[in-house]
Order: structure tokens, then C-alpha cells, then sequence
């Protein structure tokens, strides 16, 4: 019975950093990045997102300088084969497009509206 418990107390702590990873992933700003007024700086950063059950969810970004933002972003689920931040330099600035996470694309809603 001891053994039981504790086979199911160790899978219970080591299955946790599993689901968390479900709604999380770090990715590689490969520049400073603006999102609306907000500058983030050239490096790692984690992104997580808050349950994907409609088409709207909000993004938080936690970046290596422990800036953390939160953001609303539209979500297209399915399957991605590249992984990875989109961007746009507009008038010499470089915005953040979207997140290409595993299972979604997290298009961000304060991006520049008028880009081609």
C-alpha cells in the first residue's frame, strides 16, 4: 500500500511541469521587439496563455530583464511545423506579429493594422 502511495505521489509531482508546459512556451525575440507602446528587449521569453476555448485569449510575456506584460491575442489552433515569433519593421520599428507555438498561432491584437 506504502509503495502505491507513493508511486502515485511521485507521478502526481512529476506529471505537473507536464501540464504546465501545455500552456506555455519560451521563444527567441530575435531583436527588441515593440507590442503597442511597449518595448521588449532582444533575448528569451516566456510566453503563456490563458485557456483555449474560444478565439480570443490573453498573452503573458515574462522577458529576461523579469518584465512581464499581458496582452489579448487571437488564436488559430492547430498544428504548427515551425515554432517561433513573426515580426514586421514598419518606419524603421520592428512589432511583434504573432507566436507560433506547437498547437497554435497567437496573432497579437495591438499589432500595426495597415501591414502587408
Amino acid at each position: 500500500m506504502k509503495r502505491i502511495l507513493g508511486f502515485g505521489i511521485f507521478l502526481a509531482l512529476f506529471s505537473l511541469p507536464l501540464f504546465a508546459a501545455k500552456s506555455s512556451q519560451v521563444f527567441l525575440l530575435p531583436s527588441g521587439v515593440r507590442v503597442g507602446d511597449i518595448q521588449l528587449p532582444e533575448g528569451h521569453c516566456t510566453v503563456a496563455w490563458t485557456d483555449m476555448a474560444g478565439p480570443q485569449v490573453q498573452l503573458t510575456i515574462k522577458t529576461v530583464d523579469n518584465k512581464t506584460i499581458t496582452i489579448p491575442a487571437k488564436v488559430i489552433v492547430g498544428k504548427q511545423r515551425d515554432i517561433g515569433v513573426e515580426t514586421v519593421v514598419e518606419n524603421g520599428v520592428t512589432y511583434l506579429l504573432a507566436f507560433h507555438s506547437p498547437d497554435a498561432i497567437f496573432i497579437v491584437q495591438d499589432a500595426p493594422k495597415d501591414v502587408k
